[in-house]
């Protein structure tokens, strides 16, 4: 690999690890997440520090064009990461749904309460029992 193309990946990685933990600080990104872009920001700076590895890895595999591993290994990644966040987001919907049934039902409750409520004061009111009502 070519010095200026290392510097660059690797500025690339800082850049990346730099932007991942600034997101993580303020908040705006889960630690649970975090972590899998921290682990990708730590192979983009091992891959800057030793290309030689990718090279060899790829030779393992039979791969005479060393960027095309790269390039299925990204796609593969990021179609993991898509699935991961397609669960969370099934997992969120649900959980949204059913704390909306459990507030609509807690403010059915609350109604009846309150209808329960009025009715007890003009029962007092009238003196009426409540049965003869029913």
């Amino acid at each position: 690999m070519v010095d200026m193309l290392r510097w660059f990946v690797l500025l690339c990685g800082l850049a990346f690890s730099g932007l991942i933990l600034r997101l993580l600080l303020r908040h705006k990104i889960s630690a649970r997440n975090s972590v899998v872009w921290l682990l990708s920001a730590a192979i983009i700076l091992g891959l800057s520090a030793y290309p030689s590895w990718f090279d060899h890895l790829a030779s393992l595999f039979g791969i005479h064009y060393p960027p095309t591993l790269l390039f299925l290994l990204s796609t593969l990644v990021l179609l993991v990461i898509v699935l991961h966040l397609s669960i969370q987001l099934s997992i969120m919907n649900e959980k949204i749904r059913q704390l909306a049934q459990h507030i609509a039902i807690r403010d059915v409750e609350q109604e009846k309460l309150a209808r329960g409520d009025k009715q007890a004061s003009l029962l007092r009111e009238l003196s009426v029992p409540r049965e003869w009502l029913q």
